[in-house]
């Protein structure tokens, strides 16, 4: 047997601790990977809710052209919005299931709802409430001086679409004097059973004259009971005497 001198025996164990220190450095940045993707996916999970929650609580402290203050917003970073494409929406309404929040957040009935209606959904356990921001798309129509109407900004076709689907339940476009001409206004919470609107509310509650004044405890309550006797329409839960 070939004996192994002191020189070999010394290479062997420096290769022995090079190659040991290699597999531990690849274990710890394995590791480092699946736990930086997990962080990533979990980022990625929070992205709209953050997103949505910046978006608004962005106007806090600031005012509009007029001067009027906006209402400042605290909006739970674990808020259930999720932002929903056009194509997406559109598929929602033709047969899905779920709760569309219509608003813009410089939109001050909105920044007065959107608390409540977060309250509410996470009160039911409701993960995800679409969000679309319709604002620009809407036409702009008024009346003449001989009294007919006429358009000063065209709607996008995607609006149009929009209002022909849910053209049942939408209001009446004020101050045209033509009850056959609907409007999206906002805030406007849709609850959509198998491509239904089991219901929707627009605005906040009727004691409301101000959307730049805090709604009061009494207010918020109404609105949140509204709002959550909608959302038991949509997952089919709603008590009956015998629960």
């Amino acid at each position: 047997m070939k004996k192994v001198n002191k020189n070999e025996k010394k290479k062997l164990l420096i290769r022995g601790i090079i190659l040991l220190v290699i597999g531990i450095a690849g274990l710890i940045f394995g590791i480092y990977s699946i736990n930086n993707k997990n962080s990533s996916d979990n980022k990625n999970k929070v992205t709209d809710a953050i997103k949505f929650k910046n978006e608004y609580e962005e106007l806090n402290g600031k005012s509009t052209d007029s001067g009027k203050k906006y209402l400042d917003v605290s909006i739970d970073e674990k808020n259930p919005m999720k932002y929903i494409s056009f194509d997406d929406l559109m598929d929602l309404l033709e047969d899905g299931t779920g709760i569309v929040y219509f608003g813009f957040p410089e939109c001050p009935w909105c920044r007065n709802a959107i608390t409540t209606l977060i309250e509410a959904a996470q009160d039911e356990d409701i993960n995800e409430i679409y969000y679309f921001n319709a604002h620009d798309m809407r036409d702009e129509k008024k009346l003449d001086e001989n009294g007919n109407i006429i358009t000063t900004k065209d709607a996008t076709e995607e609006y149009n679409k929009i209002v022909e689907k849910l053209y049942d339940s939408l209001d009446v476009y004020s101050g045209l004097n033509d009850d056959t001409i609907k409007r999206l206004y906002f805030p406007n919470v849709f609850f959509i059973s198998n491509g239904k609107v089991v219901g929707n509310h627009m605005s906040t509650v009727d004691s409301q004259e101000d959307p730049y004044i805090e709604l009061n405890d009494e207010q918020r309550e109404e609105l949140k009971n509204i709002y959550t006797e909608n959302i038991k329409k949509v997952f089919n839960y709603e008590c009956n005497d015998g629960c």
